[in-house]
């Protein structure tokens, strides 16, 4: 299962289409063809089954809407045409863990064990991770998220399924020194991923004062007064 472990930085956790335990992932696609492409999705998942070199369906709106199979095996959650994928859901996950951290909003009930919620959260399309309060009996909690910030009041800790691209934090308020390109985005999710990709990009920085574009900075400090209402995502420390 290893190869079919979640994607979750911008399109959080999948919903279940079926007892069949495929996920349906809005927004997404996987890498080359695998085979086939058909005229339902049915079709296509009985095929990517007997396929040994499938590892899910991707639907192509400009291709009639056919569902695809697909060699993956990861899931790229940044689709430019709008496709939507489908792959076998997770049992388990590879979570990482975020000292001093939480996420926005209850997104279900609260568990007793870290393994319980984590559990949990996979199966609530609503979940994006975890946060474990100190205040209240140290009980697991569901959350919505999706962004992780690092400034818990309390102490507390939270979980995310690892990305490919990284869990980042959110920083109100602040900005990272100097440009590490030339290029802007429209989107957070563009720039973290060209950010990724640039050796001497530590951060994103977005201007309200340049159409609220998002830069690549080089950083790597936080500054926090930004006198401009600024605000700047980096990669979460892990513990």
């Amino acid at each position: 299962m290893a190869k079919l472990v979640l994607l979750i930085l911008l399109i959080g956790i999948p919903s279940v289409t079926s007892a069949a335990a495929w996920c349906r992932y809005p927004n997404s696609f996987l890498f080359n063809y695998a085979g086939r492409a058909y005229t339902t999705m049915r079709a296509a998942i009985n095929a990517c089954k007997r396929n040994a070199k499938c590892n899910g369906i991707t639907q192509e709106p400009n291709n009639k809407n056919r569902y695809t199979e697909r060699v993956g095996p990861q899931i790229q959650s940044w689709s430019p045409t709008g496709e939507t994928s489908w792959a076998q859901c997770p049992t388990t996950a590879n979570w990482c863990e975020y000292k001093n951290s939480f996420l926005y909003n209850y997104a279900g009930p609260s568990f007793t064990t870290l393994q319980d919620a984590q559990m949990a959260c996979l199966a609530n399309k609503k979940c994006n991770g975890i946060t474990q309060e100190p205040n209240n009996n140290n009980r697991y909690t569901q959350r919505a998220g999706p962004t992780i910030h690092n400034t818990s009041p309390s102490g507390e800790t939270s979980w995310a399924v690892c990305s490919a691209f990284g869990n980042w934090c959110e920083y109100k308020d602040s900005f990272l020194y100097s440009y590490a390109a030339t290029s802007v985005y429209d989107n957070l999710q563009d720039a973290q991923r060209a950010c990724l990709a640039n050796s001497n990009c530590n951060g994103i920085t977005q201007e309200p004062n340049n159409n609220n574009r998002y830069t690549l900075r080089i950083g790597p400090q936080i500054f926090g007064t930004s006198p401009s209402g600024e605000t700047s995502w980096v990669l979460c420390p892990t513990s």
